[in-house]
């Protein structure tokens, strides 16, 4: 089981498929979800909620399509994930519990965990994953 949602999954698949173009024109989101084997209508989601935090630009008309908004190097994967994700859910107790006072087995191994992966996100950029 992944640790990061299908949306998010996605998202970092697009933006890297973005930051894969040589030329930096505009790609339509058919030729994403075709290429990234994302649906169509899911994806389209996903581009306007990237659109609306300035992380990939939507350009209209007949040479329209989406860019990143910024080089691939400059955005990292925590920006891209806590759009889709509330990353402070991994922080919460592994076994669900509403008040973790810390003493059971797993929570000092949890925190490690879970305090790693945040920083793998917020260290990792889009054009590393490519």
């Amino acid at each position: 089981m992944p640790m990061l949602s299908q949306t998010s999954i996605y998202a970092i698949r697009a933006m890297g498929y973005l930051a894969q173009q040589q030329d930096h024109k505009p790609v339509l989101s058919a030729t994403i979800a075709q290429e990234m084997d994302i649906p169509r209508n899911f994806l389209s989601k996903i581009l306007n909620r990237l659109v609306q935090d300035g992380l990939i630009i939507s350009m209209r008309g007949r040479n329209g399509g989406f860019t990143l908004a910024k080089p691939a190097s400059q955005i990292k994967l925590f920006d891209i994930v806590n759009l889709f994700m509330i990353i402070n859910d991994f922080k919460k107790c592994f076994l669900g519990l509403n008040a973790c006072d810390g003493s059971c087995g797993l929570h000092i191994r949890w925190k490690i965990i879970s305090e790693q992966f945040e920083k793998m996100l917020k260290e990792t950029t889009v054009d590393q994953v490519l």
